[in-house]
């Protein structure tokens, strides 16, 4: 260690001299190397007339930084930093994207047109025949409503139309016009009545009933939480008629329209209408399950 001491600058020189001489040795060797490609490129520029040579093939490498290539991220739609996405829980404790909550997700399943039928039925005998009229009204909201109904009808002066009584006087909305044609095989005329509606005008014969639309009923899928309206545990009703109220992702919807194609629906807490065509619902909706 004295050694080193005294003499550590002569060490230090020592080795600055041996690295210097590293050094001149690999220049030594590299001139020949250089020399070697300035050989070639004399013969290239200057013996072949100062053409180059065909460029090499490159479209293996081109193709290779092609694939290598990361995609592109979209910033204005699907980029969760940029833009957040709200997050809901499910009565599954499942996840469920905010995309996937709410009117979108609600699916007509279902529309069928509820009609008013009166058929024409002949009872008694061919000396005293009797005439019925089955009424059978799909367009009432409740089940029970729905089942045909008899009424008797005859021709006679009760049967007239009196401006100071009320219409549900007359045969349960049904007023004999006349009754014309053989007895076991007339031809009725008669008024249909109902407060809500125009009055009916109406020939019936045993062939041919009549037969009108008076409304149409929906059944409808919230698919995020597979709620069915109107629900299997309602017996009294069939279908969703306008006015009917939906609730569901904690806002309330009102039916405002049904046609033969499609629902229009109205949200509470924003007032805005949407309409929902007859389309069957997707096979599942998107969820994760919650941690």
């Amino acid at each position: 260690m004295e050694f080193l001491k005294n003499h550590y600058e002569k060490v230090v020189l020592s080795l600055v001299l041996l690295l210097m001489a590293g050094g001149a040795v690999m220049l030594v060797l590299g001139a020949g190397s250089v020399q070697q490609e300035l050989d070639n490129f004399k013969k290239v520029v200057v013996e072949t007339g100062g053409q180059r040579p065909d460029p090499p093939n490159r479209g293996e490498y081109l193709a290779a930084i092609s694939n290598a290539q990361p995609r592109l991220i979209d910033l204005t739609k699907g980029h969760k930093v940029f833009n957040p996405e709200l997050w809901y829980v499910n009565t599954n404790g499942d996840l469920i994207i905010g995309t996937n909550v709410g009117v979108s997700k609600l699916f007509v399943t279902e529309i069928k047109p509820l009609r008013l039928k009166l058929e024409l039925v002949i009872s008694g005998n061919a000396e005293r025949p009797s005439y019925l009229v089955k009424m059978t009204k799909e367009f009432m909201p409740k089940v029970t409503d729905q089942k045909p109904i008899n009424r008797s009808i005859s021709l006679n002066s009760t049967n007239y139309l009196d401006e100071t009584k009320p219409v549900r006087k007359f045969h349960h909305y049904l007023v004999p016009r006349a009754i014309n044609g053989p007895p076991d095989n007339p031809t009725v005329e008669l008024d249909y009545h109902d407060p809500s509606r125009d009055v009916e005008k109406v020939k019936l014969t045993k062939a041919q009933p009549f037969e009108t639309v008076v409304d149409y009923g929906a059944k409808l899928l919230y698919s995020v939480e597979n709620i069915q309206f109107p629900p299997p545990t309602r017996k009294d009703i069939n279908f969703e008629r306008k006015d009917s109220q939906l609730v569901f992702a904690g806002d309330t919807n009102i039916i405002v329209e049904i046609t033969a194609t499609n629902v229009v629906v109205k949200a509470i807490s924003n007032d805005k209408p949407t309409t929902i065509p007859l389309a069957p619902p997707p096979a599942s909706t998107p969820t994760r399950r919650a941690p």
